[in-house]
């Protein structure tokens, strides 16, 4: 185990989807932020007690530029990037109180090497400037769905069902079916990854390096 690289993926995205349907608001699902980067701490703990020695751990991504939360919740604040500004601000909360966590466990834990994995910043890079990676103009539609409104997101016809959808090409898009990455999306961000990571191996305190 000491040789190898373990990857923790964004834990939590569930919770925090499912607490805004229950609750439907974004001061609920942040009250949840303690709970679920605790859990991941516990997680963090046993694989390092296993003998881990390189974590990666993922950030949260901006939910509210998920499609099928902009379709959902039409009525919510909206900010410059057409991204729900609240469930955002979930995203950001969560990512502060894990940052806060990791730099514990780095005082912890001084053998193991965690980095954190900035992955919100590429997904708003992109959902912002589209056009400038090489996207389409609709960031924050699903290419594969249906539902006449400007998320091309529908439950009653989601991606795969008789009544969906797909346009052209999937590689201008960055969301699949409302919920999923395309791969060209997944590409952008493992790219975003791979590059901080390179970067971090040159700096003195490498398991504090951002993407």
């Amino acid at each position: 185990m000491a040789s190898s690289v373990f990857y923790f993926g964004e834990i939590g995205v569930n919770d925090y989807i499912f607490a805004l349907f229950s609750n439907r608001t974004a001061e609920f699902a942040a009250s949840l932020v303690p709970d679920i980067v605790g859990v991941t701490r516990s997680a963090l703990n046993a694989v390092i007690a296993a003998g881990a020695r390189t974590v990666l751990v993922t950030g949260m991504i901006p939910l509210g530029c998920e499609p099928e939360l902009l379709a959902l919740f039409p009525g919510d604040a909206h900010g410059e990037s057409g991204c729900i500004t609240g469930f955002n601000e979930v995203a950001q909360l969560h990512n502060r109180a894990l940052n806060r966590m990791l730099r514990e466990l780095r005082r912890s834990h001084p053998g193991t090497t965690l980095f954190y994995a900035d992955t919100y910043s590429p997904i708003a890079n992109l959902v912002a400037s589209p056009g400038k990676y090489g996207f389409g103009d609709r960031p924050l539609a699903a290419f594969c769905g249906g539902g006449a409104g400007p998320y091309h997101f529908d439950m009653a016809a989601f991606c795969g069902t008789p009544d969906s959808t797909g346009s052209s090409d999937p590689s201008e898009f960055l969301s699949w079916d409302g919920i999923h990455f395309t791969d060209a999306a997944n590409r952008f961000i493992a790219q975003a990854l791979l590059r901080g990571l390179y970067n971090a191996s040159a700096m003195a305190e490498p398991q504090t390096a951002l993407l």
